[in-house]
């Protein structure tokens, strides 16, 4: 089956005038986005072939890790591959920023690639290695914003002030997908004129009051979100109408990795809608978030996290090092919660784990 790299052979010859911006290009731009451009450019815009020029020569990036959850290989070859094409390798990049806070509980990051004088892709991290980027999205089951989401429209406004002329797309995998279709919502008038489209790739959706906002309404029809068919992350919360179910050829948690989606041609293949486990996955997280008050949920995620940081783990990597079952094991001790609460808990932590199998 065709995979991403495929699709790099294809259309690597291509400009986006020639062959224009699709769905296939945002996941390959959010894969890229894990790498520290800020180490590579300096800090000063370079186009990707001018940032891959030493960091893929002799094989070097092959032993750049981006923690224990992630694809590392297979976004290196990304980065590579792609900076040797026409299509990509000529994209200047712009405005790298990337930013953890433990102490305050975030994690964000996000770059800018203008394809041509006329338009750029804002492309927005999902969830790294640290702790406090999973603390932060944990967040989201009972905060109206988080701070990721509200430093994205920060990002996006002033990119799009720095850059006028230019139209706009916003992309993003998994956290990174939540903030490119946020960013689109909750921007201003003026930005979201110049928005061409909007980008989740199985990332988590929003509140049902976001979902019906106006703001929401103004920007509808320029939404798109992409989920595997056994989808978990994309099926939490509310989802944005325009929904798009691609194949994967793994299962489970391991479908959130896009190197697994297939592709027709140009584009990913597409089913008619999620497989009975993705349906169930929806179903069982709405009605475990609808037993529980705001108060109880912040009380499951805070606890959770407080174990971890009893750890001393600062990244999933240095935490999976202690195991599982140590962390699961003070988890039961802990005495002031009811035993369905605990059980939420050890859940949460058996799904980040299985992640690092992919």
């Amino acid at each position: 089956m065709a995979t991403i790299f495929d699709y790099l052979k294809w259309r690597g010859d291509l400009s986006f005038i020639e062959s224009k911006f699709g769905e296939v290009d945002s996941a390959v731009l959010s894969m890229m986005a894990y790498v520290d451009y800020e180490k590579l450019c300096h800090g000063e815009p370079c186009t990707l072939s001018e940032a891959a020029k030493d960091y893929c020569a002799d094989g070097k990036y092959e032993k750049v890790s981006f923690g224990i959850i992630f694809p590392s290989k297979q976004i290196n070859r990304t980065f590579c591959e792609a900076a040797r094409t026409r299509r990509y390798g000529g994209a200047l990049i712009t405005d790298f920023e990337a930013q953890t806070s433990h102490e305050e509980g975030y994690q964000f990051g996000a770059v800018t690639y203008h394809i041509d004088c006329n338009r750029m892709i804002v492309v927005f991290r999902g969830t790294d290695d640290s702790i406090a980027g999973w603390h932060e999205d944990c967040r989201l089951a009972f905060l109206d914003e988080i701070p990721a989401q509200r430093m994205a429209v920060e990002y996006l406004e002033r990119v799009a002030a720095k850059y006028p002329d230019e139209k706009i797309y916003t992309v993003g995998h998994s956290k990174g997908g939540n903030l490119a279709i946020y960013s689109a919502i909750k921007c201003s008038d003026s930005v979201k004129e110049r928005i061409l489209r909007a980008y989740s790739l199985d990332g988590p959706g929003f509140s049902h009051s976001l979902i019906e906002s106006e703001d929401y309404e103004k920007v509808r029809e320029r939404l798109k979100v992409i989920m595997p068919q056994s989808s978990v992350f994309g099926t939490m919360f509310e989802r944005v109408e325009k929904c798009t179910v691609v194949k994967s050829t793994n299962t489970g948690l391991l479908q959130h990795d896009p190197y697994s989606w297939t592709l027709d041609g140009p584009r990913f293949v597409k089913l008619k809608e999620l497989s009975k486990t993705g349906q169930k996955n929806e179903e069982q997280f709405r009605k475990r978030m609808e037993k529980m008050t705001l108060d109880e949920k912040r009380e499951v995620v805070e606890t959770l996290f407080d174990v971890i940081d009893s750890s001393g783990a600062r990244t999933l990597t240095e935490l999976m090092r202690g195991g599982l079952p140590k962390i699961t094991a003070i988890i039961k001790s802990y005495g002031g919660l009811d035993k369905e609460k605990r059980d939420m808990m050890i859940t949460i932590l058996l799904r980040v784990f299985e992640l690092k199998k992919a």
